[in-house]
């Protein structure tokens, strides 16, 4: 039987009256619940940008290490990066952990859990002021094993729910949440230089620990996926037809690593991101050896990397919304001409300032932009339902990217960097952006007999 679900088609049914205002109140009551999870949506956005900024703080561990050079710590150069270096060991690890856990249990255990990490990790960092004499294991510990494991929990939550939330907008909301995480050091690096002149590193640690459990905790729990019975809002009808097509079926793991899509997209993550990482690491060194930024200049180095974390921050969320377009791999391939460019021909003739600035822009927005493409490319070619625990294990390319290429660099430069080295580097680093993009080229949406399951 068909209910009426307006007051004209109920008078038409002859149905009574008290009958009719009871069905035409529940379906305004359902629509306007329907609009409020609608609008509510973009409150999910937000609170995941707020998580990745809190969660980037990684990203601002130079500001942490000079006090740690000093008494009573006196650790060395090269001891105080393993805090550093473990924490990101941890966080590649530990991400596709929490992604089989969000397509378990969901989003929320893992965010909660990932929030008590990091707050703790970086609560325990405050035993450096009782124990000076063992400043390196307490921060390996604290920061780097336990902070490190909190931020590979609490990172994937936020993006499995966007990327449920918005099917219609996947790219652009993706980019937004993640763009956190990319512009968390410039507002986080001077808060704790502040910090660490007024209260010292120990409660520096003490109450980021404090903030960091009790925001994101709090956060957290705003996390969830939607309902089964809702649907997005429809978009305005288009004559342009888009370069992609979404997913026929949601692939789990064991399906996903069945097809060659994801060995070649994997591959092509390892590649653009190890690039971008490596990019990261020597801008300064870029700017100062090789457009001669020093002395009184070397201010303006300094700016090239602030430079570089903003367009970072701002290519996540442009080419987010380039990839809801044009579709991930088209995107995708317009990333990496970009990154060609910049490795072959701009950053080589970089001993221009204004070269070298647009190289850093340009290159920037492109790693930034792997992060917002990589989750839309892993949905729309393997489906939302496991988008968690999929991109966990796409996230690894990342990690391990981000140890091969500066590793390469750094191998070709060796103990006295010259400009034919980097330009020996830059050049290495553009061969294996050129098998990259072979790679994009040849990627293909899977088919469903690929998977295993005919």
């Amino acid at each position: 039987m068909h209910l009426p679900d307006t007051p004209s088609s109920c008078r038409k049914s002859h149905i009574p009256n008290y009958w009719c205002r009871a069905i035409c109140d529940r379906n305004t009551v359902l629509g306007e619940d329907m609009g409020k999870r609608t609008s509510s949506r973009w409150a999910l956005i937000i609170a995941g940008f707020v998580i990745n900024l809190c969660l980037g703080t990684v990203y601002a561990w130079s500001v942490f290490r000079p006090p740690l050079h000093q008494p009573p710590s006196n650790l060395s150069v090269s001891e105080s990066v393993l805090p550093f270096s473990t924490f990101l060991l941890l966080f590649g690890i530990t991400f596709a952990f929490s992604g089989k856990m969000i397509g378990d249990i969901g989003p929320r255990r893992p965010a909660l859990i990932g929030a008590v990490l990091l707050g703790v990790g970086y609560l325990l960092c405050y035993a450096i002021a009782i124990f000076p004499g063992s400043t390196l294991l307490i921060t390996i510990v604290g920061f780097g094993l336990i902070a490190g494991t909190g931020c590979g929990f609490a990172y994937n939550p936020p993006i499995a729910v966007v990327g449920r939330w918005f099917p219609d907008r996947r790219g652009l909301a993706l980019g937004l949440t993640v763009m956190g995480f990319g512009l968390s050091a410039l507002i986080t690096a001077p808060l704790v230089v502040a910090m660490i002149s007024m209260i010292g590193l120990p409660n520096t640690f003490l109450v980021l620990g404090v903030v960091f459990l009790t925001l994101l905790s709090l956060l957290g729990l705003l996390l969830r996926f939607p309902p089964a019975e809702w649907t997005p809002p429809q978009a305005k009808a288009s004559t342009s037809t888009k370069g992609w097509a979404a997913a026929v079926k949601d692939f789990t793991i064991r399906e996903m690593v069945g097809t060659r899509t994801f060995y070649l997209a994997w591959l092509t993550f390892l590649v653009g991101a190890g690039a971008g990482l490596m990019v990261i690491g020597y801008a300064k060194l870029i700017a100062t050896d090789i457009t001669g930024l020093k002395g009184g200049l070397e201010w303006l180095a300094t700016l090239a990397v602030s430079v570089l974390a903003v367009s970072n921050a701002v290519g996540r969320p442009f080419f987010g919304s380039v990839c809801d377009k044009i579709g991930p791999k088209r995107t995708l391939l317009t990333m990496q001409a970009i990154q060609l460019l910049c490795l072959a021909v701009l950053f080589p003739y970089s001993q221009s300032m204004a070269i070298l600035y647009l190289a850093i822009v340009l290159f920037g927005a492109t790693f930034g932009a792997y992060l917002a493409v990589m989750p839309a490319l892993a949905s729309y070619f393997f489906g939302t339902k496991n988008l968690g625990p999929n991109y966990g294990l796409y996230l690894s390319a990342y990690g391990v990217g981000g140890v091969i290429l500066p590793m390469l660099m750094a191998a070709i430069l060796g103990a006295k960097p010259t400009y034919g080295s980097y330009v020996q580097g830059f050049y290495a680093t553009a061969g294996l952006v050129v098998i990259a993009i072979v790679l994009a080229v040849i990627m293909r949406p899977p088919r469903i007999e690929d998977s295993g399951k005919k």
